[in-house]
């Protein structure tokens, strides 16, 4: 059984030779584009059994077959199928698959199938793989041409489409108002009234000479003396009230003084809350005399109403007498200049007597009219009666002559607009592949706030717009697009030096989607996105996208689609038979191919101006260099060892 030993070692170095061939083989083509390397599995060959296996028996037990091996075989050589790394090659027509497809080739007798997208035109502008000049083969099964310059054609527009969302909130239409830039109060005045009563005359001869102060809003006090010559009377053992009372009035500014059951009222002229009066003695102690407290008093005031005295108006300084004239200028909503005079006690002597004459002069109720009005707080406003831009104002002041009261300046709190508008523009193409910038205002139906109308606008110089308006633009609850009432949803334009007009259909989107034209939140982001016209153009390059489309880019920025690789897959790609040229064909084990494209069921994306590299990793090899090298030194000394035994057992039998 020698000689057994001997053929095993040789089986063994048979075997190893064939690992050491395909190591050779994935590092001479470590740097081979799409190349699969291969890996070697073993397997034992057949063993010689010498005694068969026994079960146990009785008290004895089993006993396992004896067999010697003899030898090893190569059981498979397998194809690493794993992604290789891509190399930038920049070529637009280098292109590389990301996943587990094959490109189809053909020569025309059959289709072939590769990993490496090297592509390029032949003189007949077809695709063509520049290894093996084989055709690329298209989506559709065809070749591939490729134009290699030329011109596309302008074309006009037919159809814009709109994206985004109107407000759902209604801003609009909105009055302008304009408003004083405070309220009005309507004031008390500061008063203070003897605690005792007097009788008429009355006599102030023990008084003689005392003095009081009187300090009214704040102001430095001012002195009130008790003799004959301020009061105008021979002496002052006999004062009458209506002497007491100018005589206290002649020596102080701001009050006024009253009597009422022989009680004495002294009260400011000015009022609400800013008006304060207080009392001292200077001189003697008159104030107990009179009844009066030093204690500081001031008004009080409230929102002024209709029914509001003018002289009551804390605005005032003194009150207005019969005859004073109060000037009321401005400009209407149309901005026509608006003037008036208002005659105290002729006209009215209230606030809303005052508002009453001010609706004359605007003519309230108009067409270009406004309304006056005072609000809760005391606002004196003035509101245009039409909705949109006003060019409203309004001033009033007292006449030079009798200054009494400093008017509030008055201010715009509310500009006026017109109902909710959204503008979009976007550039059209007519015929020629001249561009029209054309304007599109969507403007809020007052009637229903989920309908909107739309108006397109266009320079002169551009041309005309036959048919400009599309209206009943409708969204449903949920803010979708609903519907477009209007019977006709196109725009029609005649565009200067052409002779026939050209009509432009608007998509709004499809009914209860919100891909197109929603009406949501408060914010608009509507706009007319997309038109499918161009001007002309020339072809500039031609690429692959990730789909395997191949397109022309031309200087009109557009892109068009030319063609579209024909993508492969197989059940089992291990099992394909490699031709060269890293090529491979069906074999029984690999099954028909699946015609796929980029992207789908795994075939992987393409990606442009790359080739995929080769798999086989160096290092990997170097180990499996090495096993091979000890697997065949190992064989080898088994053969070397077999030959000196049989060598000794010639030796014996001389």
């Amino acid at each position: 059984m020698v000689s057994t030993a001997l053929f095993t070692g040789l089986s063994g170095l048979r075997s190893h030779q064939r690992f050491m061939d395909v190591i050779g083989n994935n590092l001479a083509n470590v740097n081979t584009p799409g190349f699969w390397g291969s890996r070697v599995t073993f397997a034992d060959l057949l063993s010689f059994t010498a005694s068969p296996g026994q079960g146990p028996s009785g008290s004895r037990g089993g006993k396992n077959p004896t067999q010697i091996g003899l030898g090893v075989q190569v059981g498979s050589i397998d194809a690493n199928t794993n992604q290789g790394t891509f190399l930038n090659t920049g070529r637009s027509l280098d292109v590389a698959l990301q996943g587990q497809g094959f490109f189809a080739l053909t020569d025309g007798q059959q289709s072939l199938y590769t990993r490496v997208g090297s592509f390029g035109v032949d003189e007949q502008r077809r695709l063509v793989d520049l290894r093996t000049g084989m055709r690329v083969v298209s989506e559709t099964g065809g070749t591939i041409n490729v134009p290699l310059s030329g011109t596309l054609p302008a074309q006009q527009t037919g159809n814009v489409s709109f994206e985004g969302t109107l407000p759902a909130k209604v801003n609009g239409p909105l009055s302008e108002v304009v408003s004083s830039t405070s309220p009005l109060f309507a004031g008390v005045a500061a008063t203070k009234t003897t605690s005792n009563t007097f009788t008429e005359p009355m006599d102030l001869s023990s008084r003689n000479g005392q003095e009081f102060t009187i300090s009214v809003n704040g102001g430095t006090p001012q002195t009130v003396t008790i003799d004959a010559a301020k009061f105008s009377v021979g002496n002052l053992n006999n004062v009458t009230f209506a002497q007491f009372i100018a005589g206290v009035e002649s020596q102080v500014n701001g009050i006024k003084v009253t009597e009422s059951g022989g009680a004495f009222t002294f009260a400011t002229d000015a009022v609400g809350e800013k008006a304060q009066i207080k009392f001292d003695n200077k001189t003697g102690n008159p104030l107990t005399f009179f009844g009066l407290d030093t204690i500081l008093t001031s008004g009080t005031q409230s929102a002024a109403t209709g029914a509001t005295l003018l002289n009551d108006l804390t605005i005032n300084s003194k009150d207005y007498d019969v005859g004073d004239q109060i000037r009321i200028t401005g400009t209407d909503p149309s901005g026509a200049k608006v003037a008036g005079t208002f005659i105290y006690g002729t006209d009215g002597t209230t606030v809303q007597k005052l508002i009453d004459f001010m609706n004359l002069l605007y003519r309230s109720g108009g067409n270009n009219g406004a309304t006056a009005t005072i609000t809760d707080d005391g606002t004196l406003t003035l509101t245009a009666d039409q909705q949109g831009e006003a060019k409203l104002s309004l001033f009033i002041s007292d006449d030079a002559s009798t200054p009494n009261t400093t008017w509030n300046s008055f201010k715009t709190t509310r500009d006026g607009t017109g109902p909710d508008e959204v503008t979009t523009s976007i550039d059209v193409y007519d015929s020629l592949g001249r561009s029209h910038p054309v304007t599109m205002i969507l403007t809020r139906d007052t009637s229903d706030p989920k309908v909107w109308n739309l108006k397109a606008e266009l320079d002169s110089q551009e041309g005309t717009i036959i048919d400009g308006t599309i209206n009943g633009i409708r969204f449903n609850d949920d803010g979708s697009f609903n519907i477009v009432t209007d019977a006709n949803s196109d725009l029609e334009f005649s565009f200067n030096g052409l002779a026939t007009s050209q009509t432009i259909s608007l998509d709004f989107g499809n009914p209860s989607s919100f891909e197109g034209l929603s009406m949501l939140g408060e914010k608009s982001t509507a706009a007319a996105t997309e038109q499918d016209g161009y001007a002309a153009g020339s072809l500039l390059n031609v690429a692959f996208s990730a789909d395997g489309t191949l397109q022309g880019y031309y200087s009109n920025g557009k892109t068009l689609d030319i063609d579209k690789l024909r993508i492969v897959m197989f059940p089992n790609a291990a099992g394909l038979q490699r031709l060269g040229d890293t090529l491979f064909t069906e074999s029984p084990n690999s099954d028909d191919p699946i015609l796929t494209s980029a992207g789908n069921a795994g075939s992987g994306a393409i990606v442009a101006g790359v080739l995929e590299n080769s798999n086989v990793d160096i290092a990997e090899e170097f180990v499996r260099l090495i096993e091979a090298q000890r697997g065949y030194q190992a064989n080898a000394r088994v053969i070397t060892t077999v030959d000196e035994v049989l060598a000794e057992l010639i030796n014996i039998v001389r």
